[in-house]
């Protein structure tokens, strides 16, 4: 009797969609990313806001700004890791930058991701080109396809991570992000 490997019932449902139209995919694997930068930054979300607002801390609406955008950097900041997301581990992606085709680095990864506060327009831009979103232009990147991994392989490739000058300067800059944009709120 063989033997059938079962590797979960996400992978097993995303290995179902048909492979001959890219932009299905890729936006399939954008929509895909949000529900799982959602599931897991939102209830992150609510935790913080729960913590400052029970305690009523003073400079309450700072400190609650500053807490919140550490969900909200998670979120923007999915692709650090080997410059793939969840979902594009899953649906086989990576992201690369366009004049080396090595995989992006953090700091392209960040910038790609500024754009999220437009995202219906990333959805139509990446119905246009499958390859390149609105981000992708900004940060000199593409999307192009890699091998399907599992999730996990987010828990290896973060236990392997070093804290690099690179990383310090994109934390600066996304609290200055959340900062100027927690102003215009």
């Amino acid at each position: 009797m063989d033997k059938v490997e079962h590797k979960g019932l996400l992978y097993e449902e995303i290995s179902k969609i048909p492979h001959n139209n890219p932009k299905v995919r890729r936006i399939l694997s954008m929509l895909l990313d949000h529900f799982i930068m959602c599931f897991l930054t939102i209830p992150l979300g609510i935790i913080v806001s729960v913590i400052v607002f029970k305690f009523e801390l003073a400079h309450t609406k700072s400190i609650g700004m500053i807490l919140f955008s550490i969900p909200m950097f998670i979120y923007m900041n999915k692709d650090f890791l080997m410059a793939k997301s969840p979902a594009k581990r899953i649906m086989g992606y990576q992201i690369i930058d366009i004049k080396t085709s090595k995989p992006a680095s953090e700091f392209q990864c960040f910038v790609r991701n500024l754009t999220i506060i437009g995202w219906p327009i990333e959805v139509i831009v990446g119905l246009i080109n499958p390859q390149r979103r609105l981000g992708d232009f900004l940060a000199n990147t593409k999307v192009i396809t890699s091998d399907k991994e599992k999730l996990k392989s987010m828990w290896n490739d973060l236990k392997n991570i070093k804290m690099k000058i690179n990383f310090i300067g994109i934390l600066i800059l996304g609290g200055l992000f959340f900062y100027g944009l927690s102003k215009l709120l």
